[in-house]
């Protein structure tokens, strides 16, 4: 048996006191209001049925709930919680969606709680999902990819916001969704260059044809109406190859970069062709600097474009949005 006696605490008593809920003299209005649930973590593991040997698959995804309902005004103004969705109630929704959907996309996942949330809450007008993926990949054993096992990948992650509102007869309309690739970090150590730019006293910055370039490139993009939607997966893979295409050129020679500006560009370009589900597209890409290292020739070496050093601040930022014509 134990020798330590457990500690025991007092019940402590309510709070017995005066309740003051307003302190204001004046209320004022509230042109925008809305509450949700951030951070709902989730994994969904999709196992084969019972005997069956096969691979079990899985997403885990980061979510973000947003509410919004004119009557939820009063619960700011009124100290009235009626009809409120609290917020533990957004988070347990999401794990009762999971389990009943199969979770294989953010953007899917994403309609599926929003239209949840929109279908169980006729009082609600609008909800608003967010969601982060974590990059789990299959693991290689022995050069076999691995039935059950996963190992997790770098910075680059798939991001998708779904929005569901109301027309005026309360029906529900249908999904905005934005797909996003976060934090693709890419390099090339050729066939890039920076020349016949503004040249004044300010500036530094020597002119060159042949430097690294390397970016943590994010994009957004939209979908054109469709009937039945477009396939979520086929589209970003379409986008993510397009993208590297655009920025890397064929793998033998590569494509030349004029400039981080011209190279997006026409990555863009190149998607809108090869992706007719997308309606626009937005490119962000804050560079990330290798400068050569020109000081070896005062430690005896010789600079050939094969020593850089890293700097990540200060950082050029350059965002284009390209979008279709007459869309």
């Amino acid at each position: 048996s134990s020798c330590v006696t457990p500690l025991r605490f007092a019940e402590a008593a309510p709070y017995a006191g005066p309740k003051e809920t307003d302190l204001r003299e004046t209320s004022y209005p509230i042109p925008e209001h809305y509450h949700g649930k951030w951070r709902v973590r989730v994994l969904k593991v999709r196992r084969p049925p019972a005997g069956v040997e096969a691979r079990h698959e899985i997403n885990e995804y980061n979510v973000r709930v947003y509410l919004w309902s004119p009557d939820y005004e009063k619960v700011f103004t009124n100290n009235d919680n009626a009809d409120l969705v609290a917020t533990d109630t957004c988070k347990n929704t999401v794990y009762v969606v999971a389990k009943r959907t199969a979770c294989e996309t953010p953007e899917q996942f994403g309609i599926d709680i929003a239209t949840h949330f929109m279908t169980e809450y006729p009082f609600l007008s609008k909800c608003k999902i967010e969601l982060d993926e974590k990059p789990w990949g299959r693991a290689i054993v022995n050069g076999e990819e691995h039935d059950h096992s996963f190992v997790l990948g770098g910075t680059e992650h798939k991001r998708a916001s779904v929005e569901i509102g109301r027309d005026s007869l309360g029906k529900l309309l249908r999904p905005t969704v934005i797909s996003s690739i976060v934090g693709m970090t890419i390099l090339k150590t050729t066939q890039s260059g920076f020349t016949g730019y503004l040249q004044d006293k300010y500036t530094l910055l020597p002119e060159t044809e042949e430097r690294c370039l390397a970016t943590e490139l994010c994009a957004d993009w939209t979908f054109m109406k469709s009937d039945p939607p477009p396939d979520y997966a086929a589209v970003r893979k379409a986008v993510r190859e397009q993208l590297k295409l655009g920025i890397f050129g064929p793998a033998r020679g590569g494509v030349y970069s004029a400039s981080l500006q011209a190279t997006i560009y026409d990555a863009g370009c190149l998607v809108l062709d090869a992706a007719p589900h997308v309606k626009d597209l937005q490119i962000f890409t804050p560079n990330l600097h290798y400068l050569p290292a020109s000081f070896l020739d005062r430690l005896g070496e010789k600079f050939e474009d094969d020593i850089f050093y890293p700097i990540d601040s200060p950082s050029g930022t350059i965002c284009c949005k390209v979008v279709r014509k007459n869309v």
